[in-house]
């Protein structure tokens, strides 16, 4: 696992993390594309580079471009999130790349609250924005809630002295408002508004058309009739992962799968989507065979079926029971990495995942782990690039220094260095010394006065929390700072 940077967000605004450079993403997307369409290894008994040209051809993939796709859940994500599609976009532009969006709407629902210093407003009044188990369930707004959100943002921004890039958002989100539009693809179309404005180019994909492609289900079934060694390769790379970290969480970074005689959990989530409900899918075992139960019937898992035959009957059995088993982080990047994309984007935390998944790729299938890239940025609220927040630490350090090097503590420290170790004149000296602070202490006005200080430094701390926030929308920047970020990503191409 040391073959992986320490990567950290940056501190400062307007700076930038690219891991490994631009150039060296687009050479091991050509390399992970060899790689993967000379691969020998067979997902449901059928070779990877067949499935891997169906689930491409599915998307309208269908030329020899190596693939680089960026992603992330449905939310109005912050510049970190946004520099991926910057990044794709550099890259595509210098190197004969398909650059890819995939909007992942099959996540819990998060992060959907427009937010900026002093306010914050829904993005939609649907109830399921709050109760959904899945962002695909949310609907867009209703045009009352709508002039609400407008109203409440542009009554904001009149008091900033800046103009933030949000117009061809809102232009875009308005046209859907009031419609039973599913909410991820009018946020993903009027952030792709937002970019084009600015002249990045890249194409986008919603994740949950995808879960219904032959190879994707595939994969499932493949995963399914082989869960005893996949859970336990899963389970065993978790571990290695926390220890070589040092993580004492077993639930960090997610949970293992759940093992029994009878049963195993499988790395998906059971979406009912008659109901809207979703569990954590799991398979039991009869008759030497792992079966997914349902309401109405239960699927046998055939380790011996070709790809074609298996996705084809346990598609069918899915459809009919109104079903859907969505992808958790690693299998869901798995199923990026090995069936769509020739190099995948991520941020910090997805990095962070998919060492994980490098590990399960390597000891499941016995193939080395394509390689994948990381990126992240940090661009506070405009009004705060210009300052430094508040340090509390550091007016804690200067209190406890004053507080505890006054003079008499100074001398009593003297007089129970001279002192004969554990003498009944130390232990004296030492009974006076703590005496005479406690009198002391609270009669110094410098001390006072950092207590006061203290006070103060948290009460603004809080009340800056916002101001400095890195995860504030990434269209709330005015124009001339996400040019000014764009440039630098191409700059470095």
């Amino acid at each position: 696992m040391n073959q992986y940077a320490d990567w950290k967000a940056p501190a400062s605004d307007q700076t930038e993390l690219i891991w490994p450079t631009p150039g060296q993403i687009a050479v091991d997307a050509r390399t992970n594309q060899q790689q993967l369409e000379s691969a020998t290894i067979k997902i449901q008994n059928t070779p990877l580079p067949a499935l891997r040209k169906q689930m491409r051809t599915f998307i309208g993939h269908t030329s020899d471009q190596p693939l680089i796709a960026g992603g992330h859940q449905i939310e109005l994500y912050h510049p970190g999130v946004w520099v991926k599609n910057v990044l794709l976009d550099a890259i595509a532009r210098k190197h004969n790349v398909r650059p890819m969006h995939i909007a992942v709407d099959t996540d819990t629902p998060k992060h959907l609250q427009l937010r900026w210093p002093g306010g914050s407003v829904d993005i939609s009044d649907d109830l399921l924005l709050k109760t959904g188990e899945w962002s695909g369930q949310v609907h867009v707004p209703t045009e009352g809630h709508f002039e609400k959100i407008e109203e409440r943002f542009t009554g904001a921004s009149k008091a900033w002295n800046f103009q933030p890039t949000t117009g061809p958002f809102f232009e875009q989100f308005e046209n859907l408002a009031g419609t039973r539009a599913a909410l991820p693809e009018a946020i993903l179309r009027s952030a792709m508004a937002v970019d084009a404005s600015l002249g990045l180019k890249y194409d986008a994909q919603i994740l949950s058309p995808m879960l219904a492609a032959p190879p994707y289900l595939a994969l499932v079934h493949h995963i399914a009739a082989d869960i005893e060694k996949f859970a336990s390769i899963y389970n065993a790379a978790l571990a290695d992962y926390r220890r070589e970290n040092k993580i004492n969480s077993p639930t960090r970074p997610m949970p293992d799968l759940r093992v029994s005689d009878d049963s195993i959990e499988l790395p998906f989530w059971f979406d009912n989507l008659a109901t809207g409900d979703r569990s954590r899918a799991q398979v039991v075992k009869d008759n030497g065979r792992w079966h997914l139960l349902a309401d109405a019937g239960e699927f046998p898992f055939d380790p011996s079926l070709p790809a074609d035959v298996a996705a084809g009957r346990f598609g069918e059995f899915l459809n009919l029971h109104q079903l859907r088993l969505s992808p958790r982080a690693l299998t869901l990047t798995t199923f990026f990495r090995l069936l769509l994309v020739d190099n995948f984007v991520h941020g910090i935390g997805g990095g962070r995942y998919d060492q994980v998944t490098d590990q399960i790729l390597q000891r499941y299938w016995g193939i080395a782990a394509p390689k994948f890239a990381v990126t992240t940025a940090t661009m506070v609220f405009p009004d705060a690039g210009q300052r430094s927040g508040v340090c509390v630490p550091c007016v804690k350090q200067e209190l406890h220094h004053v507080a505890h090097n006054f003079l008499p503590k100074q001398t009593y420290l003297a007089a129970i260095t001279a002192a004969p170790r554990k003498s009944a004149e130390r232990k004296r000296q030492y009974v006076a010394m703590h005496h005479t602070l406690q009198t002391a202490r609270p009669q110094s006005d410098a001390v006072n006065d950092l207590r006061r200080q203290l006070e103060q430094t948290i009460e603004q701390k809080k009340r800056e929390k916002v101001l400095f926030d890195r995860e504030l929308f990434f269209a709330i920047q005015p124009r001339e700072r996400l040019e000014t970020m764009i440039a630098k990503y191409r700059e470095s191409v």
